[in-house]
């Protein structure tokens, strides 16, 4: 237990700490940051979240015709506010606009029409003209909830196909926009690189550092023999587990700043997109959680592995961007940004982390019993 406590320690050295803070200081603002500091992105998607945000403890996941009209009736009443506004300002009077409706049929051949549009929705930047547009953006998406299913059937395949005819008969119709939903899948997917790029960091001098030391013969010639390969390989994973642990406690805390929390209890397919399976957000975001934390830990094998063989720093460091480059281009984008993604057949994300898992513990049994065999002396 005492070595597994020193491999511990040395796996997290300051100057290993030092380099890991600076490391992810960088991809934060690289990476991370605009999904924080810029959600919502622009209008009206700062409207249509507000909105949301507003309307999803009043009417749930699903809106029935009943909620509809009165969603309906809230508009008119903010419509006859917005004509209100306009009616008692003098440049609207000017460039001949007396109503909203006015408003939003403005003719752009028009200059005072053109510029005073602009004055409103840019200048002035009126809340309230802009929550007009949001609700009316959701209004649509109400009277239109069948048609983009219908669309995507036309060129789904058979399995696809099937789920959303599901999707029809179950009258699973999208309720809300997909800007929360689409700003986590930016959250996670970048959330991964940081980590795979962390943890290929972290944990490649692991058994190469003792090998360039020669202090190998000295270990397995000790009371413990090989068994000291091994418990290095438990202080490895463990110290793969805690650095993942603690850099998705720090990100998933600063993404908790979005406060998506009204969307939680919404199934998946309220939030304009389509999965197979149709979870809530919150269990969405447990899966994802749990995708990268499979993905880290199996990165972490296999830099092991990569550590136990190569036989120096540079070909060390070539190796792992090489397989960084894989994670990112393949887990990273693909396993974890996709998951449940119905535009991927239903077996492909089980497939891959099943594949994944094989050639990497497959790899470690290898290397495992060619480190057990090897000549030290």
């Amino acid at each position: 237990m005492q070595l597994f406590w020193m491999e511990m320690k040395k796996i997290f050295s300051w100057k290993m700490m030092i380099l890991l803070a600076f490391v992810n200081v960088v991809l934060y603002f690289l990476l991370f940051s605009f999904h924080i500091e810029y959600f919502p992105n622009g209008r009206p998607d700062r409207d249509d979240f507000a909105i949301e945000q507003k309307f999803i403890p009043k009417y749930g996941a699903n809106i029935n015709r009943k909620e509809y009209g009165d969603f309906v009736k809230e508009y008119n009443q903010k419509v006859q506010q917005a004509d209100t506004y306009l009616k008692n300002d003098p440049q609207a009077d000017d460039a001949g606009i007396t109503s909203y409706e006015s408003l939003r049929q403005w003719d752009d051949n028009n200059q005072k029409q053109s510029n005073y549009h602009d004055l409103i929705f840019f200048k002035r930047s009126i809340d309230e003209f802009w929550e007009l547009q949001a609700m009316e953006g959701s209004m649509e998406q109400y009277k239109y909830r069948v048609e983009p299913i219908q669309s995507e059937m036309k060129y789904a395949e058979k399995g696809q196909k099937k789920h959303f005819q599901t999707i029809l008969a179950e009258k699973k119709y999208p309720s809300y926009t997909d800007t929360v939903l689409e700003n986590f899948n930016n959250v996670k997917t970048n959330l991964s690189i940081i980590l795979f790029i962390s943890v290929a960091i972290f944990i490649s001098p692991l058994f190469l550092r003792d090998r360039l030391k020669e202090l190998e013969p000295l270990q397995y010639s000790s009371k413990k023999g090989r068994r000291v390969y091994r418990t290095k390989l438990l202080a490895g994973l463990a110290s793969t587990a805690i650095l993942t642990t603690l850099l998705l406690f720090v990100y998933l805390s600063i993404y908790a700043t979005n406060h998506t929390s009204s969307h939680f209890q919404l199934p998946l397919h309220s939030m304009s997109s389509y999965y197979w399976y149709d979870v809530t957000f919150w269990e969405y975001i447990v899966w994802s959680v749990l995708a990268i934390c499979f993905s880290s830990l199996l990165l972490g094998t296999l830099s092991m592995a990569i550590s136990t063989i190569v036989p120096n720093t540079i070909v060390l460091i070539g190796v792992q961007i090489l397989t960084t480059f894989v994670m990112i281009a393949g887990v990273a984008f693909f396993l974890i940004g996709d998951t449940f993604s119905i535009f991927h057949p239903i077996w492909f994300v089980p497939a891959g982390y099943a594949v994944f898992f094989v050639l990497v513990v497959g790899l470690m049994i290898v290397v495992g019993k060619r480190e057990a065999r090897r000549d030290v002396l």
